[in-house]
């Protein structure tokens, strides 16, 4: 080999060596990931429109009757979980919704979609605080568009009641939860945001829809005026929303959310289209 072609091969290899090493890695998954893993179907949503494919977890109830449709609750997850094992998002979250006494309420089906590094639930590159935003200056995320279309797939491919999908989220996730609702009115029955932030100007497009938000008043991720400021758009529309503001808390405040079995005594008691 030439000299010159030599130096450069071993350069190229140097610096691809070099993109490697700096890549950052995905964490390992956890204990209660990997517990979860399997009792979840693993899939991946791909669309050659999309910049990426999006990898997904359903759990879908053992014991089902012939001819019934169950209510499907889709979990957009927090930044934290963002990759592509399609592992990460199977959290404590998702453990307690396939926890017995929540099952034990009726069978349901869970979806959990995982983010892409990279990329968020609402596409707009924002950093902590976290405030709110015009809705209207950023695109949607392929991972929402995809989640969308997972939803839509998954009413001829499962027995899922098209009236009762359910969508909550956490952190990133809950941003994502009333940025899925404002874009696309009609698809859920209703909708629980955790420590989110919306676009108060987009209140009257989901005016009608059932959402019951959480917020701890510590904050400083996402501050609680986030949430009320969402309150005040909804209440001057007229909206079912109601607001629950845990005292003392702060940015983590769904594990109190999720732990209480009112939340999802709630959240079964909605139907689309229901007034």
């Amino acid at each position: 080999m030439p000299r010159n072609l030599f130096g450069l091969v071993t350069t190229l290899l140097a610096a691809i060596s070099s993109c490697s090493a700096n890549r950052p890695k995905e964490a390992p998954p956890t204990r209660v990931a990997l517990s979860l893993a399997g009792r979840m179907n693993a899939q991946v949503h791909r669309n050659p429109r999309f910049a990426y494919a999006v990898p997904y977890r359903l759990y879908s109830p053992p014991k089902r009757t012939t001819g019934q449709r169950y209510p499907l609750l889709v979990y957009l997850h927090g930044g934290g979980d963002s990759g592509s094992d399609n592992l990460r998002q199977l959290n404590d979250d998702v453990a307690r919704f396939l926890a017995p006494e929540i099952q034990s309420l009726e069978p349901f089906f869970v979806l959990a979609p995982q983010c892409p590094n990279g990329d968020e639930w609402i596409n707009r590159r924002a950093r902590p605080p976290f405030k709110p935003y015009d809705q209207s200056k950023f695109p949607e995320s392929d991972a929402a568009k995809a989640t969308l279309e997972i939803i839509q797939a998954l009413f001829s491919a499962e027995p899922i009641d098209p009236d009762r999908v359910y969508l909550t989220g956490v952190s990133m996730g809950g941003s994502g939860t009333w940025d899925f609702i404002t874009r696309h009115p009609g698809i859920v029955a209703a909708a629980i945001p955790v420590t989110g932030v919306g676009d108060p100007s987009r209140a009257k497009v989901v005016a009608q829809l059932p959402i019951w938000a959480f917020h701890g008043t510590l904050d400083e991720i996402s501050p609680i005026e986030n949430s009320r400021a969402m309150s005040r758009a909804l209440y001057a529309v007229g909206a079912k929303a109601k607001f629950t503001e845990f005292e003392g808390v702060g940015h983590d405040c769904w594990t109190r959310a999720y732990s209480q079995r009112e939340t999802f005594v709630w959240l079964f008691e909605q139907r689309r289209g229901a007034r």
